[in-house]
């Protein structure tokens, strides 16, 4: 687990958490619930950039590299105010940040599960324009969510199409065109649209579900493809590792110079009959295939709610939950919408009761498969800049003085614009 401590950064004027597998930030417009996320997401990618270069020169040589990138990457320009701070804790690096100073240092080096970081903006919508490949948006966010989606959609060309929930409706890529088409078949029927033709909540709904599939599905059943680039990093992480680990230990007590012990390494290892070098050069293998073979994906997702009715926003949170349930896979949300929250509370009250129920009394709830425990859930609201829970200490279930919240505030005018209604001309019952 991570631990975050953000202050008088934006909107935000003090924020703690510690990342759960399920985090939610909801509040009103401009509150700063994505200022939070898109600095989880940072930091995250940080962690991940470090541990697979094994180096944190990058970020000692330039203190102002982390905060620069950070303003650069997610937007965040002129949100650094003089009294800001950032901190980041996890099980690999420590981070912490203000206005004049930065450090950064290992705590278990070698430790690091290499992870997917899928920063999914509430732009996502923007994948129907045909003239957005040729937009040059420079090293953001959008750019790279647009570059994982190119790799995302080739999965899913015709006869392989991809369920968009329970919609009746199926995603695919036409490599030829270079189009996304959204098909549906009804009583031996069948429409086949292009994706930017069809409705604004599907235009919302396909890129966030094709991601999630492929990021929780298609990338672990397939091998991955390495780039130029990655591939060079994971020769300069293993000769870092061969001096390290190998070296430091196999000759801890040697005068021998570097290039002695190397010389003799590689004569040793055309016999390949030393036992404590080979265990040691399967130390180093182990650490890089950790390093470099993706183990988990991490969700960023800005507002899933978007332009999509309560009905379907409830199979979507149902959706997430179970396709990250049962794997080391963290989702973190932004949201305005409490029938979000509704449904994550449904999940989260199912795995209280659950040993109460037997299996035909599960079979009736729609959030059956989706039921989470809510140690394992976080739900924030941001109000006035702070960053407070909004769960039931008892139940572990958000609040229901929260809702009651919401709804009050809707009903309290309606109510009293009803005590101005004669009802003279109701039916009589």
């Amino acid at each position: 687990m991570a631990e975050i401590e953000i202050k008088n950064l934006g909107p935000i004027k003090e924020a703690n958490l510690t990342l759960n597998k399920i985090n939610v930030f909801i509040g009103p417009q401009s509150s700063g619930k994505s200022t939070i996320s898109k600095i989880v997401s940072y930091c995250t990618w940080v962690e991940k950039d470090v541990a697979t270069s094994q180096s944190l020169e990058k970020y000692e040589n330039n203190v102002n590299h982390f905060k620069e990138h950070l303003e650069k990457y997610h937007k965040l320009n002129k949100y650094f105010l003089p009294d800001s701070y950032i901190s980041y804790k996890s099980d690999v690096i420590e981070i912490e940040c203000d206005a004049n100073k930065f450090s950064i240092k290992w705590k278990s080096r070698y430790g690091y599960k290499r992870s997917k970081i899928s920063y999914i903006p509430s732009e996502r919508n923007m994948i129907i324009l045909p003239e957005v490949r040729k937009v040059e948006f420079g090293d953001t966010n959008i750019r790279s969510f647009l570059f994982d989606w190119s790799d995302a959609r080739k999965n899913y060309i015709k006869n392989e199409e991809l369920p968009v929930l329970n919609l009746g409706v199926k995603y695919y890529y036409n490599e030829n065109t270079d189009e996304d088409h959204i098909v549906k078949y009804q009583n031996g029927n069948s429409y086949d649209i292009l994706l930017s033709n069809a409705s604004s909540g599907l235009q919302s709904i396909t890129p966030l579900i094709g991601m999630v599939d492929y990021l929780t599905n298609r990338i672990y059943k397939q091998e991955e493809p390495i780039s130029f680039e990655l591939n060079t990093r994971k020769r300069q992480v293993y000769q870092i590792l061969l001096k390290e680990v190998i070296l430091k230990e196999y000759y801890k007590n040697s005068k021998k110079t570097e290039e002695e012990q190397l010389d003799e390494i590689k004569e040793k290892m055309k016999t390949n009959n030393d036992e404590e070098l080979n265990k040691l050069f399967e130390v180093v293998d182990n650490i890089v295939k950790i390093l470099f073979s993706t183990q988990n994906s991490q969700f960023i997702i800005e507002e899933p709610e978007q332009n999509l009715f309560p009905e379907t926003q409830r199979d979507l949170v149902y959706y997430l939950l179970e396709k990250c349930l049962d794997t080391e896979h963290r989702i973190t949300i932004t949201t305005h919408s409490p029938y979000i929250l509704y449904a994550l509370n449904n999940c989260m009250m199912g795995a209280v009761i659950s040993d109460k129920l037997n299996e035909d009394e599960k079979k009736d709830f729609l959030s059956k498969n989706s039921w989470i425990s809510p140690d394992k859930v976080n739900v924030f609201q941001i109000k006035d800049g702070i960053l407070c829970s909004i769960k039931n200490p008892k139940t572990g279930t958000i609040d229901k003085h929260y809702f009651n919240g919401i709804m009050k505030e809707i009903m309290d005018e309606y109510i009293e614009m009803l005590s101005f209604y004669s009802g003279e001309n109701d039916d009589e019952e």
